[in-house]
C-alpha cells in the first residue's frame, strides 16, 4: 500500500513511517525538511492524491484541518483511508494557558472529523488522539510520557487487528499511565 505521511521526519510521523515501511508499505514522506510545508496546501496535496492511505500528522496552525478537507474532496468517492492525528488534549483535558491555541486547533480537527464521518463516502476516516508521547529529544520517555515506538506500535497493531476482523476503527485515544 502507498502511504503519505505529513511530518514524517520526526516524532510520531517518523515512527509510523519506519514501522509501516518495515511492514512492506511504500512511504511518501512529506515534511518541511523535504520541502513540503503543509501550509502550501497544493504542493502537499499533489503527492497525497496518488496514495491509498494518508496519515495527516503534521500540525501548523489550522493547516492540518485545511489539508484534511483538500484531500477529502479528492478522495471522498474512493475506497481510501485517512488517519487524523489529533490530541487527547482536544477533549475535556485541562491545559495551561500556553496550550490553549494548540488545543483549539486540535478541537477544530476533531470537529472536521465528526462532520466528514457523517457524510456519505467510500473513504474511511480514523481519528487518533495521542496522550503524552515522548516525541522530541527534550521529552524523553518517563512517568508521564509513553515511548513513541511503543505508542505507534500499539496504534498500528490495533489497526491491523481491526482490519483482519473486518472492523471499522473510527476513533482511538491511547495515553500513558497506570
Amino acid at each position: 500500500m502507498k502511504i503519505a505521511i505529513t511530518g514524517h521526519s520526526e516524532g510520531i510521523g517518523k515512527c509510523f513511517a519506519e514501522i509501516l515501511a518495515e511492514q512492506g508499505h511504500e512511504i511518501i514522506g512529506l515534511s518541511r525538511r523535504t520541502g513540503h510545508n503543509i501550509r502550501s496546501l497544493q504542493k502537499v496535496v499533489g503527492p497525497i492524491v496518488d496514495c491509498d492511505w494518508f496519515i495527516n500528522n503534521a500540525q501548523v496552525g489550522f493547516a492540518q484541518t485545511e489539508l484534511l478537507y483538500k484531500v477529502w474532496h479528492q478522495w471522498h468517492d474512493k475506497p481510501k483511508t485517512i488517519w487524523l492525528i489529533g490530541s487527547i488534549m482536544s477533549t475535556n483535558y485541562k491545559t495551561d494557558f500556553e496550550m490553549q491555541e494548540y488545543k483549539l486547533q486540535k478541537q477544530t480537527l476533531d470537529q472536521a472529523y465528526y462532520n466528514l464521518k457523517n457524510t456519505r463516502s467510500k473513504c474511511k476516516l480514523t481519528l487518533i488522539r495521542p496522550g503524552s508521547v515522548a516525541t522530541q529529544p527534550y521529552n524523553t520517555s518517563g512517568v508521564d510520557s509513553a515511548p513513541v515506538e511503543t505508542w505507534c506500535r500499539a496504534v498500528i497493531d490495533t489497526w491491523n487487528r481491526c482490519q483482519q476482523d473486518n472492523l471499522n476503527l473510527q476513533e482511538i485515544s491511547i495515553g500513558h499511565g497506570s
